[in-house]
């Protein structure tokens, strides 16, 4: 098991152009890189000598000494590596093999997709039907769950199949706001409405929960996943607790992910610190963010400029005021129902409608 707050890592790859990406590209992600190994004798032997957790390792296939016996003395020591493939025909040698990685970003969802157990490990084809947004928020409190929720129902409405996931970690809320006693959380879906299902993230079953996603990207039209407030963007995609493997899915899958925050002093810090994360920690996935207003008022407001000015530095793909209606979203979670059944002609409920809209053309 790798540690997140442990972030060290071993090279042993013969080819010094290829270890310099790796080295390179992980120390600017906050990796440090504590030995280089030459053969793989010199690897066991800086290896048995680690104090535990032990590094993370990258190994080539043609590092001198190499053998699947070898391969074998590592997974003993309970070493996480990633094996390289140096030639096509080593992947008959090594089938657990994967192919270099070529960019930073490539060698980033490697690592995030992988740091996982062998069972809840992706192997979903590139190709999906889905369309995945992730929905995430810099504080609690500011609609994240509503959005999630109401944005699935109108998509729904328009005749999409659609999976809503509840990935809080700590406070799932999903199921009480449908008026379930709970959500299926063996993999399995839970259909609650026509073209509207929802699944809920558990420890318990988190290695079903990412095999019963990989498959919704076949099954589905859209998948929204609620991520709850996410403190430490950094911790969460390099480690491996149970808590952030929903996000860490969506950075492999995610078509967008978008950022939920506030204008006032606190938000804006908060936004800080995440777009500084999000500078280095790269990510297919596009960049949308949301300022939620309590306010209904069209003119802006000068504590916005402060958090636009941040967001804007991310070059994000779009940047929504997100009108938070607090009495209307009470209101249609006291009824356990959708905004467009409690107040069709809310403005929230109009702004939802509309980007939902804009998705489903």
């Amino acid at each position: 098991m790798v540690d997140s707050h442990n972030l060290t890592v071993v090279t042993a790859i013969r080819s010094a152009e290829s270890e310099n990406f790796i080295a390179s590209t992980l120390f600017n992600q906050g990796w440090s890189v504590t030995y280089r190994a030459l053969d793989c004798d010199s690897l066991l032997t800086f290896l048995q000598a680690s104090p535990s957790p032990r590094p993370l390792v990258f190994i080539a296939t043609d590092l001198e000494g190499l053998n699947p016996d070898s391969l074998q003395q590592l997974q003993a020591m309970g070493v996480k590596y990633f094996l390289i493939a140096a030639l096509q025909s080593d992947f008959e040698i090594y089938p657990e093999a994967v192919h270099q990685p070529t960019e930073a970003l490539e060698l980033l969802a490697l690592i995030r997709g992988s740091l996982r157990t062998p069972l809840i490990r992706s192997t979903t084809p590139k190709k999906a039907r889905a369309r995945t947004i992730a929905i995430a928020a810099t504080t609690g409190g500011i609609g994240c769950t509503t959005l999630a929720l109401n944005l699935g129902a109108e998509l729904s409405l328009l005749e999409k199949k659609v999976l809503i996931v509840d990935a809080h970690p700590h406070a799932p809320a999903l199921a009480t706001l449908l008026g379930e006693r709970g959500l299926n959380t063996s993999g399995e879906f839970r259909k609650f409405a026509q073209n509207l299902s929802a699944i809920e993230f558990t420890h318990e079953n988190i290695s079903e929960n990412i095999l019963a996603l990989d498959q919704a990207l076949h099954d589905f039209d859209f998948i929204i996943i609620d991520a709850g407030v996410i403190r430490e963007l950094s911790s969460t995609l390099t480690g491996r607790r149970w808590e952030g493997e929903a996000l860490i899915w969506a950075t492999l899958h995610a078509e967008q992910i978008w950022f939920m925050g506030t204008s006032d002093v606190l938000g804006v810090e908060r936004t800080r610190k995440l777009a500084g994360e999000l500078a280095l920690n790269p990510m297919k996935a596009k960049l949308v963010f949301l300022l939620s207003s309590r306010s209904q008022m069209k003119r802006k407001n000068p504590s916005d400029e402060g958090y636009l000015k941040v967001v804007t530095s991310l070059r994000p793909e779009r940047i929504m005021q997100y009108p938070f209606d607090a009495r209307g979203a009470t209101a249609a979670h006291e009824e356990k129902c959708a905004l467009y059944q409690s107040n069709e002609r809310g403005l929230l409920r109009k702004f939802i409608a509309e980007i939902a809209g804009e998705l489903a053309s």
